[in-house]
């Protein structure tokens, strides 16, 4: 390399440091500053390389997001134009979205702060059996009490068909009710004129099918109860008896459960220990939404899967967890102002060791062998009837533990 080739390469990779001073470095120290000069000169053309593999790289992921949302959101708009088509009662106009994510309700930055819809909003609970639903029940009852609230009664089946057929006149009387709660309350914000806000609390769904089978080994009276003897059944076969129960709320509708429209569904007698004097428009009211609901295709079920857990947050205020009912108790409260955690101090944390896979298995060693395979939550990890039994309940909780985290997060303003 001359002298002139030298102070050339200089020019080209220590743009910062004059020529003179490189060259005086040269003649002073040639054996140093030559490596010293080839090294930079590599370094520098493998920084220039990675920065463009990686620019390709993040353009190569862009592009990549973007077909991806480009899909999804085709994929949203073929599911709404189908719901709309097909299942247009499940599209709710009338409710607010989640206080915390929903971005329908909210435009400020801080939505901690931006509650007053919710606070004057009438509030709807939606009950879920064996989930801490009669705790908060319960204490919606307390509330309204000591707050003076007007409160609706229990919105069963039968009380929610009534509510649905009445006239403008009762109608304006309905509006006055503060507060709602009920295994059949889903979609009654479309029946009040003022703004309404629903919340609900969700469980794992195998152990909420434990935990309902226990129940109704004792409770017998309980209308969840009252279509099968739960003492002449394997937990197997009252879990495909009882099926998604959340998912059968949110597809609610309340003229399936009014005795005039009993052809609209059929019922099987053959279901292993089913009371077989049962007629079709004596059963109750969730069971017949869940005969109802077996008639719909793959298609139909994907689809209203695919719905409901892409507007989770848009059709609930707050959603509350079973395994979190303390922290579920804090966000309500929040929410709507009432005093949740304060008054209600049965809202706690709950495991109910009794319902571990553990506990069940040990109290079934003296039955038959097949009925201990059938009683043991441990055996349905593969099995595919009651996979394909709770799978629209366990994609509704997947999605609720997501919503759940975020309005932690967002309350306590901490990251877990």
């Amino acid at each position: 390399m001359t002298f002139v080739h030298l102070i050339y390469v200089q020019i080209e990779i220590l743009p910062m440091m004059r020529v003179y001073e490189s060259v005086l470095l040269f003649l002073l120290f040639p054996t140093t500053v030559l490596p010293f000069i080839w090294q930079q000169s590599s370094s520098s053309n493998k920084i220039s390389r990675t920065q463009k593999e990686v620019a390709e790289a993040l353009k190569m992921l862009t592009v990549q997001q973007t077909k991806q949302e480009l899909f999804e959101n085709q994929q949203r708009a073929q599911t709404e134009a189908y719901i709309l088509k097909n299942f247009p009662w499940i599209v709710k106009n009338n409710s607010l979205g989640n206080y915390f994510t929903s971005g329908r309700t909210h435009n400020s930055a801080d939505v901690l702060h931006d509650g007053k819809d919710y606070t004057n909003s009438a509030i709807v609970f939606l009950h879920q059996s064996q989930s801490g639903g009669s705790a908060i029940s319960d204490c919606l009852e307390t509330i309204a009490k000591k707050k003076a609230l007007p409160k609706s009664e229990f919105m069963s089946g039968s009380k929610r068909v009534k509510w649905d057929k009445m006239d403008e006149k009762a109608r304006a009387l309905g509006d006055k009710f503060k507060i709602h709660s009920g295994d059949s309350a889903f979609g009654l914000c479309d029946q009040l004129r003022g703004k309404c806000s629903y919340f609900t609390v969700v469980r794992n769904p195998m152990e909420h099918a434990l935990s309902t089978y226990q129940h109704c080994k004792i409770s017998l009276g309980d209308e969840r109860c009252s279509v099968i003897n739960a003492n002449k059944v394997t937990l197997r076969e009252w879990i495909l008896h009882q099926g998604s129960t959340v998912f059968q709320k949110l597809l609610f509708r309340s003229d399936i459960c009014d005795k005039r429209n009993s052809h609209l569904i059929t019922y099987n007698n053959t279901t292993p220990g089913s009371k077989l004097k049962i007629k079709n428009e004596n059963l109750p009211c969730w069971y017949k939404q869940k005969l109802h609901q077996q008639q719909l295709t793959k298609t139909d079920r994907q689809h209203l899967i695919n719905y409901i857990t892409d507007n989770l947050d848009e059709y609930f205020a707050a959603i509350g967890l079973y395994d979190e009912l303390e922290n579920s108790a804090h966000i309500f409260e929040h929410v709507f102002q009432l005093p949740f955690s304060r008054v209600c101090k049965n809202l706690k944390n709950t495991r109910n060791d009794e319902l571990s896979v553990g506990n069940n298995r040990a109290n079934n060693n003296n039955k038959p062998r097949d009925d201990l395979y059938e009683n043991d939550p441990a055996n349905f990890q593969y099995d595919s009837e009651v996979l394909d039994a709770l799978e629209p309940d366990y994609q509704i909780y997947w999605k609720a533990q997501q919503i759940f985290k975020q309005q932690k997060q967002r309350l306590f303003n901490k990251i877990e």
